[in-house]
């Protein structure tokens, strides 16, 4: 038998549960330990780096450790699903892409993590360029020249992909440019490149930081640049926008997102940071080095661009031919 205090406690315990349950949850408390930053790329790679100048740029704010942890692989598909399985509490968060956001659903038959339902967004930190590029002894100097070739021989010029995502992108491109050319698909980037600046395949689509080196060094050419301007490293490359060749999804972008039900406080704290990180020294020379660009934006918007942006890639998978893996 229960006495009577011991009883009273028994029946007392679920409604303390609940009330704490229902407490505001306080911002200025928090972090009060250690928080993960789940990447979607392994170390030493851009988004790797940027994603540790964020952690350190946390860190010191809030004097507490943000800790970089890389899960790579499956097209992002590891660290997303992770995270979207985390605890909601603010000490699990994800720095991904429009990859994961945007493209996996059309790209993956049963994708693991729903991303308007498993997330909340925090910012938008960055865009990633890319740029059309041709060998560097091409004997097409714009987009126009390329442009008038493949549309004097359809189904004449090749494309390199290096993956699914680029090969989107591509479509994209030749979708508004109105020609009709023959994709080359690579298992590695680093192949792909070497062709392109052998004069193997015609020309590609890549990531600027992956071609400002070699287009300095006059092994490749750029012809444009997604983005919402021009760059200063390569500032005499119109952007894709200038030429009237815009079309979703020719822009990749970087953000960082917590699991969904993550308190609202937390959410406005870590947003509030994460852009004015945006604008420090240490990422602008970052943006500078990699041919990247601030892109800030909160968790709202955020959410509307994926939206924006699924409906993109869907369109484009579609005419690509891409069937869902």
């Amino acid at each position: 038998m229960l006495t009577f205090k011991r009883r009273a406690l028994w029946l007392l315990c679920p409604m303390l549960a609940t009330l704490a349950m229902a407490a505001p949850v306080r911002a200025a408390d928090y972090p009060e330990r250690p928080v993960k930053i789940v990447s979607v790329t392994s170390a030493g790679t851009g988004i790797d780096d940027y994603t540790r100048l964020l952690a350190k740029y946390l860190s010191d704010k809030l004097g507490q450790s943000f800790v970089v942890e890389n899960r790579p692989g499956g097209n992002m598909v590891v660290a997303t699903d992770y995270v979207s399985k985390a605890a909601p509490d603010g000490y699990t968060l994800l720095l991904s892409g429009s990859g994961a956001m945007a493209a996996n659903p059309f790209l993956f038959r049963k994708l693991p993590y729903d991303p308007m339902k498993d997330f909340a967004p925090v910012a938008r930190l960055s865009v990633l360029p890319v740029a059309v590029i041709v060998p560097g002894n091409s004997p097409y100097r714009s987009t126009a020249d390329l442009i008038a070739a493949a549309r004097a021989k359809p189904g004449k010029l090749n494309f390199a992909t290096s993956s699914t995502g680029y090969r989107v992108i591509i479509t994209a491109f030749n979708e508004a440019a109105k020609i009709d050319t023959v994709s080359v698909p690579y298992k590695a980037a680093n192949a792909m490149m070497t062709d392109v600046m052998g004069g193997v395949v015609d020309y590609a689509c890549v990531e600027v930081s992956a071609v400002i080196p070699h287009v300095q060094s006059g092994k490749l050419r750029a012809l444009a640049i997604s983005g919402p301007s021009r760059l200063p490293q390569l500032k005499d490359v119109p952007t894709i926008s200038e030429l009237g060749l815009e079309r979703y999804p020719l822009n990749t972008w970087v953000g960082l997102f917590a699991p969904a039900g993550t308190p609202q406080a937390i959410v406005d704290k870590l947003t509030r940071l994460a852009m004015q990180f945006t604008a420090t020294p240490e990422a602008m020379a970052h943006y500078q080095a990699r041919g990247s660009a601030a892109y800030a934006a909160d968790g709202a918007e955020l959410r509307r661009n994926i939206v924006a942006d699924q409906l993109g890639w869907k369109q484009m998978i579609t005419l690509a031919g891409i069937q869902p893996e």
